[in-house]
């Protein structure tokens, strides 16, 4: 059975940096139990490393949270721990309660969850691993009610925005109640027993508080596949392997003044560099620039995920200023592209007030997709 203790007290467990796996000479070993097979499933294809033996998980939410479910199928040997927010499942990471945290990130149906995301901008974690799970959404009741007796529906906002066009067609009058995880709302159910309140929640959470599933997979089908990118939090970098590829996450913003995108997306281009995510919002702590009276322009901070690990030299020289005698094992040009060399040479860092590398992780392929 999962825990029901949130992080926010402190956990008597997990002490060091890989908790009860952990050697005295911080060496991790395999839990007891733990078979080559449950190692290499497919769902952590791509994240097999000394991450998959960590047992302490946090997470926002509680048991039967979807969060809990993809924890489990990137760690399949982890102890999913919940807590009352994405804040604290963080924070308990680096006050050493929680080995790693788990936050989903994006959502083929709703894009990124942004105030996520924001969550990586102060913390001090690194990712270390990612999945992309296809999301299974069910309405729940108590055992015996009817669809036509529903009069609220209780769910995460981003599980409303997924089903909305189910909502529309067969609850439109009914209350939509905002939970902060979709398994709460079914725990409430059970706990209130409550027979005019249904939830939007997964199969195991139904099963986990006793309730019924009367309507399955209802997301907005005409959109596409509902899948929920994930992101695994660690105190500690990833090891780099260099027979896996390997994706890493950066955030940076600009200089002002034209064409400040255009090269720092050179930076990549000009090493062969694979860009697979760029995106950009404005800066919460500073979101306008004011050039002159009355003229008032957005300051956006820029999320960009590139095919590489930061200790490739190539990366490293995108990323920081690097030596000539580095680039001569990159580059060897005639003299008359001296001035394309140096345009090559021009770093990330150089051309950003702010730089921040989120992680370098294994990169995987999302399950039924091509």
């Amino acid at each position: 059975a999962q825990p029901t203790r949130s992080v926010s007290g402190r956990c008597t467990r997990g002490r060091g940096e890989f908790g009860r796996n952990a050697s005295r000479d911080g060496r991790v070993r395999s839990p007891r139990g733990m078979t080559a097979e449950a190692s290499t499933t497919p769902a952590a294809a791509g994240a097999e490393s000394r991450w998959l033996n960590v047992p302490l998980v946090s997470y926002c939410g509680v048991p039967g949270a979807l969060s809990a479910d993809a924890a489990k199928d990137i760690v399949p040997n982890c102890e999913p721990v919940p807590c009352e927010t994405l804040g604290r499942a963080v924070q308990s990471v680096s006050q050493w309660t929680s080995d790693l945290a788990i936050m989903p990130v994006q959502n083929t149906l709703e894009g990124t969850l942004h105030e996520n995301q924001d969550q990586l901008m102060g913390c001090d974690l690194h990712i270390v691993a990612e999945c992309s799970l296809p999301v299974e959404l069910c309405l729940v009741v108590l055992p015996g009610v009817k669809k036509e007796n529903v009069r609220t529906v209780f769910s995460h906002p981003q599980a409303f925005a997924q089903c909305s066009s189910f909502l529309s067609h067969h609850l439109d009058a009914a209350v939509r109640e905002a939970v902060f995880d979709t398994a709460f709302g079914a725990k409430r159910i059970a706990e209130s027993r409550s027979k005019d309140t249904a939830a939007i929640a997964s199969r195991k959470a139904a099963e986990l508080y006793g309730l019924e599933v009367i309507e399955a997979d209802i997301h907005d089908k005409e959109r596409g596949q509902n899948m929920t990118r994930y992101i695994i939090l660690s105190r500690e970098p990833a090891e780099f392997d260099p027979s896996k590829e390997f994706k890493t996450s950066v955030m940076f913003t600009l200089e002002e003044g034209s064409g400040q995108l255009f090269k720092a997306l050179s930076v990549f281009a000009l090493r062969d560099m694979g860009v697979t995510k760029i995106e950009s919002r404005p800066l919460r702590d500073n979101p306008i620039l004011s050039k002159t009276e009355g003229d008032k322009q957005f300051n956006y901070i820029f999320y960009l995920d590139y095919i590489g690990h930061v200790s490739e030299l190539k990366c490293k020289q995108a990323m920081r200023h690097c030596t000539w005698k580095e680039s001569a094992r990159l580059f060897v040009l005639p003299a008359s592209l001296t001035l394309f060399v140096c345009f090559c040479f021009v770093t990330v860092q150089e051309l950003t007030p702010f730089f921040k590398v989120l992680g370098s992780y294994p990169l995987t392929k999302t399950p039924g997709v091509q």
